[in-house]
């Protein structure tokens, strides 16, 4: 049962949505046949106290058709029945949750039915909610090309010649919402070509650029910002172009739905850790100032969920910028919005690198023992970090323990790929003979650290190479 459509959509919903959805199939304008309610009941109860543990469908026909032989066949369609009134629920749900669009609906209904008495309060309406509404991302423009449309057939009906058309306001809101998602469309191009090394052929890039010119829209919100989002993708190597789009951005943030911004954000970060990456040191600072304004907007936040990915990240580049008291707070306020599933692993992880780097031994070895990790990554990080601080300590006798019983994690692992096990053992081989180095061995350490600076595949290089140099 729990391999269904129709569970595995009820359990991505929460609740509250499930209660809406009730709500939903309760109307006799919706459905007429109380043993889906009954059937949904059964199911809400069951994903309410335990997703997991669902109930075999024998057992749900035996409570909600007693008496009854079990017949599969008609329950099937009953689970039909009530998957197409989920999606019908869905979409209704979304279209109750926008209103400009019910508005526009409304408009399209005059028109075609040619109800004349409410055309100007409906268009009035329309106009002050869209007026109403921050956003001019490309989407408000499409609604407002929509309102114009109508408003532009409804004047048709009403016959009066002598009001002036507005077809100057249909054809600017359809060019400033095609040449916004043209520019957007681009920037996905370049996106993908990175990402996925996939060919694409978009057209028109010139003449986009050129028309965009020709009407002077270089300072539409949406136009601007990608359009210098392109720019960043198609010269990279000029660094005013990510200055300009981080500028711009800043100002213009209100006017984007947090979605859209955390597509451009994540553009610029990568951008960011690329020029870091390359040696450029100023990046550094930029990343981290740019990452506090965007925690403190909570556009990372996804279904009020935080990105594993990011909070690591932040956390790395916070405490490489000794940012000791802020990335304390972060740890504290954003681990509760971690993914459940990742939370614990993340949580003691990052703790653990944040007292690595204050130098607080003792509770990096006994946060990183306290957790037993079940993401490899995790577990190569937490052994390469407790390695770093056995050494640091002088804790010979663990330290060579935990020498042989990670090289042995390498080799049993079937999991993790074979060039990640590379980088890391060499990162053992390495810190292994560094451990074993007299201080005083000049011709040892020459050889060590010229070995080290030749290889290109190993794990925290610049550990090794700082703590060569400290001998």
């Amino acid at each position: 049962m729990k391999d269904s459509k129709l569970i595995k959509t009820l359990i991505h919903l929460d609740k509250t949505e499930r209660n809406r959805y009730k709500k939903f199939l309760i109307s006799p304008f919706f459905n007429s046949d109380e043993n889906l309610v009954s059937i949904f009941d059964f199911i809400d109860d069951h994903i309410s106290k335990n997703p997991n543990e669902l109930p075999e469908k024998q057992i749900l026909w035996k409570k909600i058709f007693k008496g009854i032989p079990f017949d599969d066949i008609r329950l099937r369609k009953y689970f039909s029945d009530l998957f197409k009134l989920l999606t019908k629920f869905l979409s209704f749900d979304l279209y109750q949750r926008e209103p400009i669009v019910q508005d526009l609906y409304l408009l399209e209904v005059i028109n075609e039915r040619k109800i004349t008495n409410l055309s100007k309060s409906s268009v009035k309406n329309a106009r002050i909610r869209l007026e109403a509404n921050e956003f001019r991302h490309s989407q408000a423009y499409l609604q407002r090309y929509s309102l114009e449309r109508n408003n532009y057939e409804i004047l048709n009906l009403e016959g009066d010649r002598n009001i002036r058309s507005n077809i100057e306001e249909i054809n600017e809101a359809l060019d400033i919402f095609y040449l916004s998602e043209k520019l957007r469309l681009f920037c996905n191009e370049f996106e993908l070509k990175i990402l996925a090394r996939h060919s694409y052929k978009l057209t028109y890039i010139e003449d986009v650029k050129n028309m965009i010119k020709l009407r002077g829209y270089e300072n539409v919100p949406s136009i601007m910002l990608y359009s210098k989002l392109l720019n960043l993708y198609t010269d990279s190597a000029n660094e005013d172009n990510y200055f300009s789009l981080r500028q711009s951005v800043s100002e213009n943030n209100p006017l984007f739905p947090k979605k859209e911004l955390a597509e451009i954000y994540s553009t610029m970060i990568n951008y960011c850790s690329i020029k870091i990456n390359e040696g450029n040191s100023k990046f550094l600072v930029q990343l981290f100032d740019f990452y506090k304004e965007v925690v403190s907007q909570d556009i990372l936040l996804e279904d009020q969920s935080f990105s594993p990915y990011h909070f690591k990240n932040i956390v790395v580049i916070g405490l490489r910028l000794k940012e000791f008291n802020w990335i304390e707070a972060f740890i504290t306020d954003y681990a509760p919005l971690l993914p459940e599933n990742q939370r614990d692993n993340s949580l003691s992880f990052n703790l653990a690198q944040l007292y690595f780097y204050q130098k607080k031994y003792d509770l990096v070895i006994k946060t990183l023992q306290s957790v037993e990790y079940d993401d490899y990554i995790y577990n190569l990080n937490s052994k390469t970090m407790l390695i770093c601080t056995y050494y640091d300590t002088g804790e010979t006798d663990a330290l060579f323990f935990l020498f042989d019983s990670f090289r042995a994690f390498l080799n049993r692992n079937n999991e993790i790929p074979e060039a990640r096990k590379v980088l890391y053992r060499n990162f053992v081989s390495i810190a292994k003979k560094l451990a074993r180095m007299t201080p005083k061995d000049e011709k040892a350490k020459q050889k060590l650290t010229l070995e080290l600076e030749q290889m290109n595949n190993v794990a925290s290089k610049n550990w090794l190479l700082e703590k060569l140099a400290e001998l």
